[in-house]
C-alpha cells in the first residue's frame, strides 16, 4: 500500500524536479515533567508514505530519480532495555523496500552533498531544520500535495477502513445494549472500548463521546463521567482505528428502547435529513449543497412540530438553522478522523452561520470517504439570545422551545465511500426506530 502511496506523491510533481521531500516522523510524548509515556501513534503523512509505526524516524524522497531513503534513529543498548525498538539497518531496508537506509547522524551530510534547488517539508519544524544547511525550503506545497493524494483512497485503504467500520459498528451495538443497564456514562464507554481492545485495536481515532440527556447537546462532550438520568436518551459518537485508518459513527437512542414523545419526533427529523443527504451523495455533488439541504429538512421538521413558524425560505435567509444545527454536515475520513483534503488551495470557508464550520468544501469524487452527520440540538447558549433577536424571534415558538432547553441533542452519522455512480455505506448500525427498538427490546 505504501508503495502505491509513494507513487501517487511522485506523480504530483513534475518529472525530473530537482528537489527533495523531507518528513520527520512522530516522537513519543510524555505527561508533564514525568517519564509517563503516552501511547505512540505515528504522524499521519509519515505513516501514509512509509508504513512505519515507530517513533523518531525521518524520510527523504528524491524527486529527480524517484527514490526514497529511510533515516533511522541512532539507538543504544539503554534504549533497547527500556523500549525494545532496536533493529538493524538491513532489517528496515528489506522490510520497507527503501532504496537506502542510513542513521540520522548522517542526515546533515546528505543535505550538504545533494544540494537540491528546493526541499519540500512537511511543516515549519522540518523547514527550520533544513534551512540550517543553507537550503531553500517550502513548507506549504507538500502538505497540500499529500492532502490531494490522501483524499482519494486506494483499494487497500478502503479494505482497512471497512475493517475499522465493522469493529466500530459491532461496538456500537454492544454499547447500545449496555446503556440500558448502566448507571454511569463511562460504563457504556468501557464496554465499547473493550470490544475494540479484544481485537487488538489499541488506538482510538478520537475521544469518544458517550453522552446522556442534556450532555448530548455538547458537541465535543468527552467527560463521559455523569450519571445517566432515568428515561433519558443517549448519544454515542465513537469510532475505531485499524492500522491507522478510522471509522467515525454516531447513534442516538432512547435508553428505554422506545422512540416515543418529543424524542421520537425530533429523531425522525434528523433521520430524514440523513437519508436525504446520503441519497444525494455521488460524484459531482458539492458538500455545502448537501449541508444546506439538511438545514432545510431540519427547519421543515421543526415547523411541522410547531417549534418554528414562517416561510422556510425566509428562515434560511436569516440562518435560523444554525440555532439548531450549528456544525457541519460531515468531513473527510481516513488516517485522521477529520482527514485532510476538505479544502483545496484557494477555497475559503463560507462566511455564514452554520456553514463556517464545514470541514469540507469539495465536489465529491470517486474514492473519497466522507461522513454524513446531521444533528438537531436544543442549546440554551444559542436559543436564549435568539428569543430576543429581531431577526430570529419572529420565527421561534418561544414557549414550546423553552420547554426543551434541557432536552439535549440528536446526531446520526454514517461513513460513505463515494463510488462511480453513488456511494457505499461502510456503517452497519441500525438507525430506523423500529430496528433499534427490536435490538433494545
Amino acid at each position: 500500500m505504501e508503495q502505491t502511496n509513494r507513487s501517487k506523491l511522485f506523480d504530483v510533481f513534475k518529472p525530473d524536479t530537482d528537489a527533495l521531500v523531507y518528513l520527520r516522523g512522530g516522537t513519543v510524548s510524555h505527561r508533564y515533567n514525568t517519564d509517563f509515556e503516552y501511547a505512540f501513534r505515528q504522524e499521519s503523512n509519515f505513516l501514509y508514505l512509509t508504513g512505519i509505526a515507530e517513533p523518531d524516524f525521518h524520510v527523504l524522497f528524491d524527486l529527480k530519480d524517484r527514490t526514497w531513503h529511510l533515516v533511522l534513529p541512532k539507538r543504544d543498548s539503554k534504549y533497547a532495555v527500556w523500549m525494545g525498538y532496536v533493529n538493524s539497518a538491513d532489517y528496515y531496508k528489506e522490510a520497507f523496500k527503501a532504496d537506502s537506509v542510513f542513521y540520522d547522524d548522517k542526515l546533515e551530510l546528505v543535505f550538504r552533498k545533494r544540494k537540491p534547488e528546493t526541499v519540500y517539508c512537511n511543516g515549519e519544524a522540518e523547514a527550520q531544520f533544513v534551512s540550517n544547511f543553507g537550503l531553500k525550503t517550502d513548507s506549504a506545497t507538500l502538505p497540500e500535495a499529500l492532502a490531494y493524494c490522501r483524499s482519494i483512497k486506494t483499494d487497500r485503504e478502503l479494505e482497512l477502513m471497512r475493517r475499522a467500520s465493522k469493529a466500530a459498528s459491532e461496538a456500537h451495538l454492544i454499547a447500545m445494549k449496555r446503556a440500558q443497564t448502566a448507571e454511569w456514562e463511562y460504563e457504556v464507554k468501557a464496554d465499547y472500548e473493550h470490544h475494540l481492545i479484544k481485537q487488538g485495536m489499541l488506538h482510538h481515532p478520537y475521544n469518544g463521546i458517550f453522552a446522556s440527556g442534556k450532555n448530548s447537546a455538547i458537541l465535543h462532550y468527552v467527560d463521559n463521567s455523569r450519571r445517566i438520568p432515568k428515561g433519558s436518551h443517549f448519544l454515542i459518537d465513537a469510532g475505531a482505528e485499524y492500522k491507522g485508518y478510522a471509522a467515525d459513527i454516531t447513534r442516538t437512542f432512547p435508553v428505554s428502547g422506545k422512540f416515543d414523545g418529543v424524542f421520537g419526533d425530533l429523531y425522525r427529523i434528523v433521520l430524514r435529513a440523513l437519508a436525504e443527504t446520503t441519497s444525494g451523495a455521488r460524484p459531482g455533488i458539492k458538500m455545502e449543497d448537501l449541508h444546506l439541504h439538511a438545514c432545510q429538512v431540519i427547519l421543515s421538521g421543526l415547523k411541522d412540530l410547531g417549534l418554528v413558524h414562517g416561510s422556510i425560505d425566509d428562515m434560511m435567509q436569516v440562518n435560523l438553522f444554525a440555532l439548531f444545527f450549528p456544525h457541519g454536515l460531515g468531513h473527510f475520513l481516513g488516517l485522521d478522523t477529520h482527514d485532510v483534503g476538505g479544502y483545496l488551495k484557494g477555497i475559503e470557508p463560507i462566511d455564514r452561520p452554520g456553514l463556517r464550520f464545514l470541514r469540507a468544501r469539495r465536489t465529491l469524487e470517486k474514492g473519497m470517504v466522507v461522513t454524513i452527520e446531521p444533528g438537531l440540538y436544543m442549546i440554551p447558549a444559542l436559543l436564549e439570545p435568539a428569543f430576543s433577536d429581531p431577526k430570529h424571534k419572529p420565527f421561534l415558538n418561544e414557549s414550546k422551545l423553552r420547554g426543551l432547553l434541557d432536552f439535549g441533542g440528536i446526531r446520526i452519522e454514517d461513513n460513505l465511500v463515494i463510488t462511480e455512480t453513488g456511494y457505499e455505506n461502510l456503517t452497519n448500525v441500525p438507525k430506523k426506530p423500529e430496528d433499534i427498538e427490536a435490538i433494545l427490546s
